[in-house]
């Protein structure tokens, strides 16, 4: 399965010429399904769904999604309240954490965005104990030996590195990466820091956990983080988004990037795991 994974687009706020040419590259790289973790908007305002509706109706191939926290309503305040994901409903999709099981993997989205926190950080995420519950029973009704990817906008590792902006994963990562594990979750795809990464989270290992066939339990779970794929505000990185494989329990993560006059395959090197058997 080929994934095309976009994130943080941020209509009203985008480059057009960036957005121009990204759905004949996305065609070009034939995928069996986009992904865009969220972000589609700037301020959530009717206009700017509405232009991202647009980009979205010439893509070719199926889309799942996930809102990010600009695609709450930032200037009204009684929609963000009343109402926080109707403009997304109306434009985007009515589900806001869908489900697809399709070709031997299993892809659920997570809302990680809120109308209201109780600090200052509206943009910090979250992911409760009822979300983790809901994501047990989605992915009970997937086969054994589905891949299970999660799809959410904020992320759940921070980078390795420095970031030109000081930012923080999602709320309890700890919890939600612990939950992931126990269901075989081998990747999650997000956004929000408009920076390209990828990094693994290894699971402690318990006295006691079963060994042999059943080993699969304990391997790894990527983390694919994708850039803002045509926002202007970027953080030292150019616009990219993410080209994932799916083959026979090989995860293949490459990243397109804008180099100022057309979409490439970057420089850096793919990042390449075996998710059916710790490494």
């Amino acid at each position: 399965m080929r994934i095309t994974h976009l994130s943080d687009l941020h209509f009203g706020h985008h480059d057009e010429r960036v957005a121009g040419q990204l759905a004949a590259d996305i065609a070009g790289q034939n995928p069996d399904l986009v992904v865009v973790s969220g972000d589609f908007t700037m301020v959530g305002s009717s206009a700017e769904f509405a232009e991202a509706r647009a980009f979205l109706d010439t893509l070719t191939a199926p889309v799942l999604a996930v809102p990010g926290n600009h695609d709450v309503p930032a200037i009204n305040l009684l929609k963000r309240f009343l109402d926080p994901y109707g403009n997304y409903r109306r434009f985007i999709a009515d589900d806001i954490e869908p489900f697809l099981n399709v070709d031997g993997v299993a892809i659920a989205g997570i809302k990680t965005s809120r109308r209201l926190r109780p600090s200052l950080d509206w943009a910090q995420g979250s992911i409760s104990r009822y979300q983790l519950r809901d994501l047990e029973a989605r992915f009970a009704a997937a086969p054994d030996d589905a891949v299970r990817v999660v799809v959410a906008h904020h992320p759940l590792l921070l980078p390795e590195g420095p970031m030109l902006k000081p930012m923080r994963n999602v709320e309890h990562a700890d919890r939600a990466l612990e939950a992931f594990g126990r269901l075989g979750v081998r990747l999650v795809l997000s956004g929000h820091f408009h920076l390209s990464y990828v990094r693994k989270h290894e699971r402690e290992i318990r006295e006691g956990e079963p060994s042999g066939p059943r080993e699969a339990a304990v391997a790894p779970i990527l983390i694919a983080q994708a850039s803002s794929t045509i926002s202007t505000r970027l953080r030292g990185e150019p616009n990219a988004y993410n080209v994932i494989d799916i083959v026979n329990g090989v995860i293949t993560v490459t990243v397109r990037e804008w180099n100022g006059d057309a979409w490439i395959t970057s420089e850096r090197a793919s990042t390449v795991a075996n998710v059916t058997k710790p490494e």
